[in-house]
């Protein structure tokens, strides 16, 4: 199984930004593990041809000049026979010069190239420009996606907190609510049994008015009851 690491280290790795540690890590696992060490290797290589390269033309052909030479020259039909018989030779020695130079010959937007070994890169250019703009773009997607989920983890862990304290201040009202009302209803009980107790002091104390009044009374009956009785 290759490693799923590769792509995100080896683009860390060409970062002339990152930091010492982190290169220092990176390179250690491009160390380690295989996949990794392949791949950056295959790059490396690459980037090494690219520096050398240089790129050369091909030397010119005129056509129209050669049709027309061989037009005006008698002597063409006497020579074709020497021509066909060297033919062969010819396109085997070019074959073993396309060999031999490692040649390439590819068409682009203006024609037919013939690219030998030190131009060869141009081609390889190309391919590692596409290669690394679809790395790019697969990275950049990638990190949009990380972010958006990383954006929604967040949302949700802030809807989580916000709950929980909304939760928090109900339950710590509710608390309050429930001692102030006990703290309330404790007040007016005792405001009650003061009440009670000023009450019962205050008709016991008319009782006893009522019971000195009763007595004067009948103390003052006694004493207007004794002159009749002396007549």
């Amino acid at each position: 199984m290759s490693c799923p690491r590769t792509s995100h280290l080896l683009t860390e790795y060409f970062d002339e930004s990152r930091s010492p540690s982190a290169r220092e890590e990176t390179e250690r696992h491009l160390r380690q593990c295989p996949d990794c060490s392949n791949e950056l290797s295959g790059l490396l290589s690459v980037q090494e041809s690219l520096r050398h390269w240089e790129e050369r033309r091909v030397p010119q052909w005129d056509r129209g000049v050669a049709l027309f030479r061989a037009e005006r020259q008698p002597e063409l039909p006497q020579r074709r026979g020497w021509i066909l018989q060297w033919l062969p030779t010819a396109a085997s020695l070019v074959m073993l010069v396309l060999l031999v130079f490692d040649a390439e010959i590819y068409r682009d937007e203006s024609g037919f190239r013939i690219v030998f070994a030190g131009a060869g890169t141009a081609v390889q250019q190309a391919q590692l420009d596409t290669r690394f703009e679809d790395f790019s773009t697969v990275q950049r997607q990638r990190q949009e996606q990380q972010l958006q989920q990383f954006l929604t983890r967040l949302d949700e862990q802030q809807a989580r907190r916000d709950l929980d304290l909304r939760q928090a201040v109900m339950s710590e009202a509710r608390q309050l609510g429930a001692e102030n009302f006990e703290r309330i209803y404790s007040y007016f009980e005792q405001q009650r049994q003061l009440d009670m107790e000023t009450v019962q002091v205050s008709y016991q104390q008319l009782l006893d008015r009522d019971f000195e009044t009763l007595r004067t009374m009948q103390q003052l009956a006694g004493v207007m009851q004794v002159p009749g009785q002396v007549q």
